[in-house]
C-alpha cells in the first residue's frame, strides 16, 4: 500500500469517534468483523448512528448504545467487512443485459427462443430487444482453460460442435418471430458480424424479400428467396435506423436491477463509466431515495472541455453521487482481438490491434500502430488524447485510462509519465488510473511504482478469459492479468468485475468471483489445479484490501468508507462464509458465500430469508 495511503487511513482513524452517548439505530453483535482498519483490525460488534459508524468493538461496548428504539441483530458469527466498492461497473450496459437478453451461452436454437421470449416477457410492448452477443462460448466452453490437449478440447467442446455442426450457430427469424410480437429484435452475435432481426423489426425498417443488399452489407435469403433476418455489414444499418430510443422510465428500471444485484452481493458502491443519461437516472433515483449503492461518476475525457469550464473539480458532488475522474481509452479489448501489441496475435497473423477514437488525431498519423518498443511516444508531436490530459490536470480529476495490449499500456505510461513530469506531479498525490494493465512486459512493470500509479483491474477476466488467452497471444500470455508483478512493482490495486463483461464474455458483479480469481487464478471449475500462472496470486487479505480500501483510496473517499472505523459512513457487508479463511485454506468456498445483510448508510439495503 501507498505510504500516503497508510498515513490517510491512519488519520482518520484517529479522527473518528463514537460521538455523543445517544442510542444507535443499528447494532450488530456477535460477528467475526474483519475492519481493514490497522488501529483495531477485528471486532465483534459494531454500532451505528444515523448514517455513521459510531462503535466498533466488542459486543459490550455497541450493546451500551442499545436504546428502546435501536435494531440490534445477532449476526451468530458471520463474516462482516466493510462494503465493496466495485471500481469498474458498466451500469448501463449490465442494466440492459439483465432485463434484455443475454445470450452469451447460448449456440443452440431452443436456448436462443427461450432467452427471446423471457426478455419479450420482461420489456414493456414497443421495446427493442438488443445486442445479446449470441456464441461466446461456442468455441470454448464454460471452465476451458484453453490448455486442453486435443482429447480434452474436443470433450470439453463436444456439446457446441454438435449444436453447430456445419458451422457457427445461425439463428433464423422464424425461430423468435411468435415469441415477439410485439417487440421489435435486432440482436448480434458476439463477434458483432452478424445480427438476427425479426419479422417486426425487418418491416419497421422497410425490409422486404424483394429488398437488394446494399453495398457492404448482406440480407440474407433462403433457397426460396424469403429473408432469414441475418444482416451483415451495411445491411445492419437499415435496422439501426429503425430504433427508438430507449424511454427513461426502461433506463430506471434497469438501473434498479443492477442497484439489486449489486446489494445481493454486498456491493455498496459502484464506480461507473457514466453518459449524461446515465446520470440523469442516478440523480432521479437519488431524489426518490432508490438508490442502494452509491455511484461514483466518470464520464468518457473528452467532456472536460465542458466540465472543466465549469468548474467542476474533485470531490464535486455529495456521498451518493460523486464524480471521481475522466475515462479514456487507448486500445480495444482481448474478447474482439483488438488489444493493441507489438506482436500480431498468433491466431490471426496481421492483426495488432486498434487504436480507439479518442486517441485521434495523433500527433503523427498512424504512430501508435507503427510505433516500436524503443520508442517513447510521448517524444513525438502531441496528440488528442496528450491534450485532453493535460486539460484535466487543472481540475484534480484524475484520467482513468484503458490500456489492454501490451504497446497500449508502454503508450499509456510514456503519456502518464510526460504530463505528470510536466506539471511536476509524480511525487504528488495523483491517483491517476490505468484501466486493465492486461497485459505487461517485463520491462514495464517497474513503472507503475514509479510513476505512484493506480492499476483498476479485473480479476474474473482470469477465470473466464484464459480459455482463449494463449490461443491468441501465446507466451505473451505470461504478463497478462500480473497482480503480482504489478503490487510488488508498487502499484495500488483497485478491483473491479467490468459487469456485464465483454462481446465474448460474462463477468459477474458480485465480489466473491474476483475474490476467488485472484487467489486461486482457476476458472470456477478448479482449473487448472495449480493455478493459472500462480505466481501471480494474491492473498485473500490483499484481494479484499483491492476490493474495500484501496477503491476508496483512488476516488479520494478514504475519509469516509473503506475501513469499518468510527466516524466513517455504515456500508457495511455481512457474509456468510468466512472470506478469509476461505481464501486461504480453500477458495472454492469464496463461490458459495452469499451475502447476509448489505447495509447502506445505516440502512439495511439486503436481507437474506
Amino acid at each position: 500500500m501507498k505510504k500516503w495511503l497508510i498515513a490517510a487511513v491512519a488519520l482518520t482513524a484517529a479522527c473518528g469517534g463514537s460521538g455523543p452517548d445517544e442510542p444507535a439505530d443499528l447494532v450488530l453483535i456477535n460477528g467475526d468483523v474483519y475492519t481493514l482498519d490497522e488501529a483495531r483490525p477485528e471486532a465483534e460488534a459494531i454500532a451505528v448512528r444515523g448514517e455513521r459508524i459510531a462503535v466498533v468493538g466488542s459486543n459490550a461496548e455497541a450493546e451500551a448504545l442499545v436504546g428502546p428504539d435501536t435494531r440490534v441483530i445477532d449476526l451468530d458469527g458471520a463474516f462482516v467487512s466493510p462494503g465493496f466498492n466495485d471500481g469498474h461497473v458498466h451500469v448501463e450496459s449490465t442494466g440492459a443485459l439483465i432485463v434484455g437478453v443475454n445470450l452469451l451461452e447460448v449456440h443452440e436454437p431452443e436456448g436462443f427462443r427461450e432467452e427471446i421470449a423471457r426478455a419479450a416477457e420482461r420489456l414493456a410492448p414497443g421495446s427493442w430487444i438488443t445486442r445479446g452477443d449470441w456464441g461466446a462460448y461456442e468455441e470454448w466452453e464454460v471452465g476451458s482453460t484453453g490448455r486442453e490437449g486435443e482429447e480434452g478440447a474436443a470433450e470439453a467442446g463436444a456439446e457446441a460442435a454438435a449444436a453447430s455442426a456445419g458451422g457457427p450457430f445461425t439463428p433464423h427469424r422464424d425461430l423468435i418471430d411468435d415469441v415477439t410480437p410485439n417487440h421489435p429484435v435486432l440482436v448480434n452475435r458476439f463477434d458483432r458480424f452478424v445480427y438476427l432481426a425479426n419479422s417486426l423489426a425487418l418491416d419497421m425498417a422497410g425490409i422486404t424479400d424483394a429488398t437488394p443488399s446494399p453495398p457492404g452489407g448482406m440480407i440474407a435469403k433462403d433457397a426460396d428467396g424469403r429473408v432469414t433476418g441475418i444482416l451483415t455489414g451495411s445491411a445492419v444499418n437499415l435496422v439501426r435506423a429503425a430504433i427508438t430510443p430507449k424511454s427513461f422510465e426502461q433506463r430506471l428500471t434497469e438501473v434498479r436491477a443492477v442497484l439489486r444485484e449489486a446489494r445481493e452481493g454486498g456491493v455498496t458502491t459502484i464506480q461507473d463509466i457514466t453518459t449524461s443519461e446515465q446520470f440523469r437516472a442516478y440523480q432521479e433515483l437519488h431524489a426518490r431515495g432508490e438508490l442502494t449503492a452509491r455511484i461514483n461518476i466518470r464520464p468518457s475525457l473528452d467532456n472536460v472541455t465542458h466540465t472543466g469550464g465549469l468548474g467542476i473539480t474533485r470531490g464535486f458532488g455529495d456521498d451518493w453521487l460523486r464524480f471521481i475522474g475522466y475515462k479514456a481509452w487507448v486500445d480495444g479489448i482481448m474478447g474482439g482481438s483488438s488489444a493493441m501489441f507489438y506482436e500480431q496475435y498468433d491466431h490471426a497473423p496481421g492483426n495488432f490491434g486498434i487504436v480507439r477514437q479518442i486517441m485521434l488525431p495523433e500527433g503523427i498519423d498512424g504512430l501508435a500502430l507503427s510505433l516500436t518498443r524503443g520508442q517513447n511516444y510521448a517524444e513525438f508531436p502531441q496528440g488528442n488524447l496528450q491534450r485532453l490530459m493535460e486539460e484535466a490536470v487543472p481540475t484534480g480529476l484524475p484520467p482513468h485510462i484503458h490500456a489492454i495490449g501490451d504497446k497500449a499500456v508502454k503508450i499509456l505510461l510514456d503519456l502518464f509519465e510526460a504530463v505528470l513530469s510536466e506539471h511536476d506531479m509524480i511525487e504528488v498525490d495523483h491517483r491517476w488510473r490505468m484501466i486493465h494493465a492486461q497485459v505487461v512486459e517485463e520491462a514495464d512493470f517497474h513503472r507503475f511504482g514509479e510513476l505512484n500509479l493506480v492499476a483498476e483491474v479485473n480479476p474474473y477476466h482470469i477465470s473466464d478469459d484464459m480459455r482463449w488467452m494463449e490461443e491468441r497471444i501465446g507466451g505473451r500470455s505470461r504478463g497478462a492479468y500480473a497482480f503480482r508483478s504489478l503490487k510488488d512493482a508498487g502499484a495500488v490495486l483497485v478491483f473491479g468485475s467490468d459487469s456485464p463483461g465483454t462481446n465474448a464474455a460474462r463477468y459477474f458483479l458480485h465480489p466473491r468471483y474476483g475474490l476467488y480469481a485472484a487467489v486461486s487464478r482457476q476458472t470456477l471449475s478448479g482449473e487448472p489445479p495449480e493455478g493459472w500462472f500462480p505466481e501471480q496470486r494474491l492473498t485473500i487479505e490483499e484481494a479484499i484490501e483491492a476490493y474495500t480500501l484501496n477503491p476508496a483510496w483512488a476516488s479520494f473517499e478514504e475519509d469516509i468508507k473503506g475501513t469499518l472505523t468510527p466516524g466513517k459512513l455504515a456500508d457495511i457487508a455481512v457474509f456468510d462464509v468466512d472470506l478469509v479463511d476461505a481464501g486461504r485454506n480453500d477458495p472454492a468456498r469464496l463461490l458459495e458465500a452469499e451475502a447476509l445483510y448489505t447495509i447502506v448508510g445505516g440502512r439495511v439495503v439486503h436481507e437474506r430469508m
